[in-house]
């Protein structure tokens, strides 16, 4: 029997990982195939998962919480807070580098099979960019596991609001070693995320609890498919990305509701289709227009959706690349809530799309992070942690790469379709 293994990394990481874990604890006993993410020994379960920050405060946070059972060597943290990458990646990373590898080593040794690792992540703070990307590298060479598949849920940064004048380096050191080393990368910013919450919920104050939540309801239907449906889901995000390096997938989620929204009504299949895949639901929001390479529809709901495995007119009116059409998923759950205010809904979905307008964001980062590196903004910083000059030029480099990488594909599509329209006159 195969397992997964999550790994939550630096504070933002590390609090998604505690909601979802609180998350995961109420569906145990619907899920059919338990031993996928618990370690079930003597009538107890313990979750797969290592927890793991260059600083001690969040993990102490999440060993607090009594309502899940954790083994003790699935925390791991150091001494000082990274807030660079160069430190999280070099001076404070180096130092739990293989302490962080032999607490995986011990877990994945209880599994009859390791199937993929699940990783949280915030690639705005240093350990969650730094000591990041030196994990997910190490556990390709050091660690010997190449051929497993590692699927990252990060958040970035968003566009317009930041609580770190570094995120920006943070960020474009970090995307181009995981771009490397991860199967697929699923994409959120804070913002965007605030925005779908206020548009769904009107709440009148949203914090941090409710945007991991929103992470946690993601990750959760997507091993679910695993754990209720005990279906194989390999093929799931390695699907969506079919060129290399263009792993980048946005996803949408919905619908939230308020325990106390009296008015609250379960949407038609054809409303609901139609509301996840709106431009507003979109987790990561890009200023362009969505331009889809591949997509996936992610349905949750207890019983048979009468959609599942169809094409309704909505999806075949979306903009897809070469005539590439959606694949249809569905978890056979019961929708479950952490947090006391939001309802159980019957029927919940994320809409997952390899979207190339992702590139409007991308050369917004790009251009932030040459106006700071022309100045030599903050570098000492990181060259005093361990970094050498040339990784920035390289970063700067890679980046750009990528975009070229987008706008080739782009400009190839509409070549394509250009002599398609003179074939038919």
């Amino acid at each position: 029997m195969s397992s997964a293994f999550h790994i939550h990394i630096g504070g933002a990481g590390v609090m998604i990982g505690d909601m979802l874990w609180q998350l995961y604890e109420k569906e145990y006993n619907e899920t059919n195939q338990k031993n996928y993410i618990y370690n079930e020994v003597d009538g107890n379960h313990y979750p797969l998962a290592l927890f793991v920050d260059t600083d001690d405060r969040m993990i102490h946070e999440v060993q607090r919480n009594k309502s899940v059972k954790f083994k003790k060597h699935s925390f791991l943290h150091g001494k000082e807070d990274a807030l660079t990458y160069a430190r999280g990646c070099y001076d404070g990373g180096r130092l739990i580098q293989d302490e962080a590898l032999e607490c995986i080593r011990k877990q994945i040794e209880t599994m009859d099979r390791l199937d993929e690792f699940v990783i949280t992540s915030s690639i705005s703070g240093g350990t969650g960019s730094g000591f990041c990307t030196r994990l997910v590298a190490e556990l390709n060479w050091q660690g010997g596991y190449r051929e497993v598949r590692k699927n990252g849920f990060i958040i970035f940064p968003s566009s317009e609001m930041s609580n770190n004048i570094i995120d920006t380096y943070n960020a474009v050191l970090s995307i181009n070693i995981m771009r490397e080393y991860l199967t697929s990368i699923t994409i959120f910013d804070n913002q965007s995320m605030y925005n779908v919450i206020d548009h769904q919920l009107g709440l009148d104050f949203v914090d941090y609890q409710h945007l991991n939540n929103l992470v946690a309801q993601i990750i959760s239907s997507y091993t679910g498919l695993r754990r209720f449906n005990s279906e194989d889901n390999s093929e799931f995000f390695s699907n969506m990305c079919p060129y290399p390096h263009l792993q980048f997938i946005i996803p949408s989620y919905g619908k939230l509701t308020l325990m106390n929204d009296y008015n609250r009504k379960e949407l038609e299949s054809k409303q609901f289709i139609q509301y996840l895949t709106t431009k507003d639901q979109k987790l990561y929001q890009c200023p362009s227009n969505p331009n889809h390479i591949l997509t996936t529809l992610l349905l949750r709901q207890q019983y048979l959706n009468p959609f599942f495995g169809k094409l309704d007119i909505i999806h075949k009116n979306l903009d897809y690349f070469f005539g590439y059409r959606s694949d249809i998923f569905q978890c056979k759950s019961s929708n479950y809530q952490v947090l006391p205010e939001l309802a159980e809904m019957k029927q919940t979905g994320t809409f997952f799309s390899n979207d190339a307008s992702i590139v409007s964001r991308l050369q917004a980062l790009l251009d932030k992070f040459y106006k700071f590196k022309k100045r030599q903004a903050y570098t000492d910083t990181y060259l005093k942690e361990g970094m050498e000059n040339r990784e920035f030029s390289e970063a700067e480099e890679r980046l750009s790469s990528l975009i070229i990488d987008y706008d080739e594909f782009r400009n190839f599509e509409q070549y394509i379709n250009r002599d398609l329209k003179q074939d038919e006159l």
